[in-house]
């Protein structure tokens, strides 16, 4: 099962890059719940397929995502951890940025029922200044 999770979470983040909206809302549970710090002007505390594409929506608002390279994922049963980075440039001002990241998913039943993005606040923060 865990290689099954693993595989989930890699097509949700190349589907997240095509806009995918119908295959990512089918590889998420209707209850999703995403936390992403508050530090963040698109973090919050986001439920259900309406919340994520909020989610989706305010970080888009901010960010142009260019790439994802994940380093390493690790399989600890129902949950994901990826780990690598997230890069792109700040729509604002047109800094680019380049943040560690680790992501933490849980599964279960083969869809994403949680979403916990932790990123390099202080790096990303500097970058949107």
């Amino acid at each position: 099962m865990s290689q099954q999770n693993i595989q989930t979470i890699q097509n949700l983040y190349t589907v997240f890059f095509r806009q995918d909206l119908p295959t990512i809302l089918a590889l998420t549970s209707p209850d999703i719940h995403i936390e992403q710090s508050p530090e963040l002007p698109w973090g919050g505390t986001y439920h259900g397929h309406a919340g994520l594409q909020q989610f989706f929506s305010a970080l888009r608002t901010h960010l142009e995502n260019r790439a994802l390279p994940i380093d390493r994922y690790l399989d600890s049963g129902t949950h994901v951890i990826a780990i690598g980075r997230t890069q792109g440039l700040i729509r604002a001002n047109g800094k680019p940025f380049d943040v560690p990241l680790a992501h933490v998913w849980e599964l279960k039943d083969g869809k994403a029922i949680s979403f916990r993005p932790f990123i390099d606040n202080p790096t990303m923060k500097k970058c949107l200044e």
